[in-house]
């Protein structure tokens, strides 16, 4: 008999193919971390959704034989304490790209049409300022989507639909897909800021990212850009973001997340005028959470098979 823990709450896909396992004994934690640590010694799986889990914490899983995330981003794993021991950590590899490019379009639409602002006025009953203020059409504009992974590949065709010059940047630029779909590459983005209406970031969060989008990116910018980050807290400076809007270097701006999650009451993005901010939940429709669990899940199982492929791992070395 296997034993899997599962750190918080799972959508009841996931739950079933779990349960449907006879040989699999499927231990949900519902968040508790004192659980997790007590029943992890024991475990030859962890299924972990947003619990970090440290060097320390995963020490005692001493039978631990793969990691799975629920999602896609592992910082808050210890990838490179199970890569030493050879522990597979496994991602739901494109459960949440369509969620996230949504959610990525909707900052920008509801920011360049001020849909907030303009509720407000109407809710208020100033219906005369409905031409007060500026708002724009996202044809023509030009979006610089820095980070060409799952999600900026699928972002940048729904870009170029609605009509936008799209530039993508990436360390490892797929010049031949970028080619395909007909957008524009560029090695340094930092060159294309002066001319960027947009500004997307969709990297993961290392030593490399930490802190890339800071005072000089936002000096860079046009006044009238828009700066939205759906990637991960830290890869954009909050407190430059913030004073960047507050001295109308930029004009707005969109996030998802934040460098400390929740936010602390202090978080100098809190107060912005004209900006959007949601909870980290960009992944959260119902469709992506059933990938997402469905997905972890059945990388577990098929860890267990001997069917775990590269392509579903961060840390794919492991597997030789």
């Amino acid at each position: 008999m296997k034993k899997v823990v599962v750190t918080e709450k799972l959508h009841e896909h996931g739950m079933a193919l779990l349960s449907a396992r006879k040989d699999i004994n499927a231990v949900y934690a519902d968040g508790d971390k004192n659980r997790v640590l007590a029943e992890i010694p024991g475990a030859q799986a962890i299924l972990v959704r947003t619990m970090t889990l440290t060097a320390q914490d995963l020490e005692s899983a001493q039978q631990l034989e793969v990691v799975s995330r629920h999602g896609v981003g592992c910082d808050n794993i210890a990838v490179q304490h199970c890569s030493d021991r050879s522990i597979p950590v496994a991602i739901a590899t494109d459960s949440n790209t369509v969620s996230v490019v949504e959610h990525v379009l909707m900052m920008m639409l509801a920011l360049n049409k001020r849909a907030f602002q303009y509720d407000e006025i109407t809710r208020s009953g100033r219906f005369s300022e409905r031409s007060q203020h500026f708002t724009s059409e996202l044809h023509g504009k030009h979006v610089l989507i820095v980070g060409f992974g799952r999600i900026g590949k699928r972002l940048a065709p729904v870009c170029k639909a609605f009509g936008m010059r799209v530039t993508v940047a990436d360390i490892a630029l797929d010049h031949e897909y970028a080619a395909k779909i007909g957008v524009e590459t560029v090695e340094d983005f930092t060159t294309l800021l002066p001319v960027t209406d947009y500004l997307t970031v969709h990297v993961p969060l290392d030593n490399s990212t930490h802190g890339m989008i800071g005072a000089a990116e936002f000096a860079a910018l046009p006044s009238h850009a828009i700066v939205i980050n759906c990637a991960r807290g830290g890869v954009v400076n909050e407190t430059a973001l913030a004073d960047a809007i507050h001295q109308k270097q930029i004009a707005a701006t969109g996030a998802d997340v934040f460098e400390i999650e929740p936010p602390a009451p202090d978080n100098p993005l809190l107060n912005l005028p004209r900006s959007v901010l949601t909870p980290h939940n960009a992944a959260g429709t119902a469709e992506s959470l059933s990938r997402m669990a469905t997905f972890s899940a059945q990388n577990i199982l098929d860890a267990f098979d001997g069917n775990l492929t590269r392509e579903r791992l961060i840390n794919p070395d492991v597997l030789g």
